[in-house]
This record gives C-alpha cells, sequence and structure tokens, in this order.
C-alpha cells in the first residue's frame, strides 16, 4: 500500500469545511443564473398579421407617423404636429419626413375637428408646451410642413411621387380638402404667435 508522503509544511492536505461550503455556493449562484423552465411558463403567442401590423404601426409612429393603426388621421391637432419635430431639417431623409409629417396633418385636418379658430387655439396650447429645444426644431422643419401641406391641397397629384416615396398610404385625391387650407393657415399663425 502505498502512503502519501507529508505535507513539507507540516499542514494537513485536507481543505476546511468552510471552503467545500464556499464552493457550493458559488456553483449554486452560478447554476441560478440560467433559470431553468417551469411547468406554468406561457410560450409567445405566434406572430400574426394583426400584430405585425401593431408592430409597424408602432415603429410608424416612432418615426413621426402620427397616424392611427388603421391609417386614419392622428387622434389629435398635437399628436398631428408632434411629426413636426420627428426630424431634423437638412438630415438624410428630411424631405421625406417633412411630407409624412404635412401629409399626417392634412388628413386630420380634413376630418371633423372644428374650424380654424379651434385649430388655432388647440396648436397655440401644443406650442407653448414645447421645450426650448423643440421650438428651435419647430422653426427649422415648419416652413417644410407648411409648404408641403399646401402643396397636397393644392394639388395632390402633383405631390404623390414625394408622398409614395415617404411611404404615405392616403388618397388625397379621394379626400374632401375643402376648408383644410384654412384649418393650416390658422395652425401657421398660432405656431408664429409669440
Amino acid at each position: 500500500m502505498k502512503r502519501c508522503l507529508p505535507n513539507p509544511t507540516g499542514t494537513s492536505r485536507r481543505r476546511p469545511a468552510w471552503a467545500a461550503l464556499l464552493t457550493a455556493a458559488a456553483l449554486a449562484l452560478l447554476a441560478g443564473c440560467t433559470p431553468a423552465p417551469t411547468a406554468d411558463a406561457v410560450p409567445a403567442p405566434p406572430a400574426t398579421a394583426e400584430t405585425a401590423e401593431s408592430a409597424q404601426s408602432a415603429q410608424s409612429t416612432a418615426n413621426g407617423n402620427a397616424t392611427a393603426e388603421n391609417g386614419a388621421p392622428a387622434p389629435t391637432l398635437a399628436a398631428a404636429l408632434d411629426g413636426c419635430l420627428a426630424y431634423e431639417t437638412g438630415s438624410a431623409g428630411g424631405s421625406l419626413k417633412a411630407a409624412l409629417a404635412a401629409a399626417d396633418l392634412v388628413t386630420y385636418l380634413a376630418g371633423e375637428n372644428g374650424g380654424p379658430d379651434a385649430v388655432y387655439s388647440e396648436t397655440v396650447l401644443w406650442r407653448d408646451s414645447l421645450s426650448e429645444a423643440e421650438r428651435a426644431t419647430l422653426d427649422e422643419n415648419w416652413p417644410g410642413v407648411y409648404a408641403c401641406a399646401q402643396s397636397i391641397c393644392e394639388d395632390p397629384a402633383a405631390q404623390q411621387g414625394l408622398l409614395d416615396d415617404a411611404g404615405v398610404t392616403q388618397d388625397f385625391g379621394a379626400m374632401d380638402l375643402s376648408g383644410v387650407e384654412e384649418k393650416l393657415d390658422a395652425a401657421d399663425r398660432a405656431i408664429h404667435y409669440r
């Protein structure tokens, strides 16, 4: 039978019990980093056309498109005007984002949402709620959005190429745009209100 040679330091070769406990605790903690599946875990619902459409709508809103999920105009004037803040003039795609913001604004203003006085009042409230940085962005972006919105009202067919490139799906040729220019001018007056 082979015998172990004594330890030259004179100490025992056995590890103390506390070292074994620390090792076991460390392994238990590491094992807890990846949770084990449970019996009551619910799998994610399968992707459907509806969930894909909701995700696309959320992305459109994040990109400045303030239309509702069903393609209807933005639910509030403030939501439509927020598109004017969703980009920086001169940035890549800036003209397309301006066209998108103008399309959302025209779509909203074409709906039953009050006359020019109501649009003016709501626009003043919206503008007054903006931070200084947002006001500066609005001052830069508004002329392009306003000009594009006017062009849509005057001749939607002439703007169709730009609107298509911007991903706008509204059919402005089929919309009743009477009265939109007055509301748009009221919004312009409110934005330049100091």
